[in-house]
């Protein structure tokens, strides 16, 4: 193959691969969700198979792909795809992506400005540098916190662009969040 065919390939796969790349949160996005969350939360509500089929494990990770296998071991994929597509989304999947971008960064930028970090590592240096706790409690009080840390970890990790779009939201999109508990 030429240097030329092989270049021109190379270009190809690099600018199929940013065409894929994630687009940041827009007004619309956000904007879409806020209005969709009231009758979503409201039919899920009312949902006891959702009840009667939690996430498989405890530490599985919170992501659109657990919410969209919730809804289809419940056999309720339809349904809410079709409330869904009525508020304008095109599939259930698509709201999921949402859903979890707007709540990651809003997590993100909640870690941010609470420091959490620091709080959690000087729990961390009491915990060990307490006498009192038997060591046996310590390694289990220290390991219960190191995976809430990871699970922190990888909820905060939104994109800076979807921190930014977010912004102009918070106090709506913590009025949503709150008000549903999810």
């Amino acid at each position: 193959m030429s240097l030329f065919k092989t270049l021109l390939a190379s270009a190809g796969l690099l600018l199929a691969s940013l065409a894929q790349a994630e687009q940041p949160l827009t007004q619309q996005n956000i904007e879409q969700w806020l209005n969709s969350i009231d009758s979503i939360q409201q039919w899920a509500e009312g949902q006891e198979a959702l009840e009667d089929n939690p996430a498989e494990e405890v530490n599985d990770t919170f992501s659109a792909d657990m919410l969209i296998n919730q809804l289809k071991a419940a056999n309720l994929y339809h349904e809410a795809e079709d409330i869904i597509q009525k508020s304008g989304f095109d599939s259930a999947e698509e709201w999921a992506d949402i859903q979890m971008r707007i709540i990651k960064s809003m997590i993100a930028l909640e870690i941010e400005k609470e420091n959490v970090d620091v709080d959690v590592q000087a729990q961390l240096d009491q915990i060990r540098n307490n006498p009192s706790i038997p060591d046996e409690q310590k390694e289990m009080m220290i390991n219960m916190m190191q995976s809430s840390m990871k699970m922190m970890e990888s909820m905060s990790n939104a994109s800076p662009a979807d921190k930014a779009a977010i912004k102009p939201y918070i106090e709506q999109i913590r009025q949503k969040l709150e008000s549903e508990e999810m």
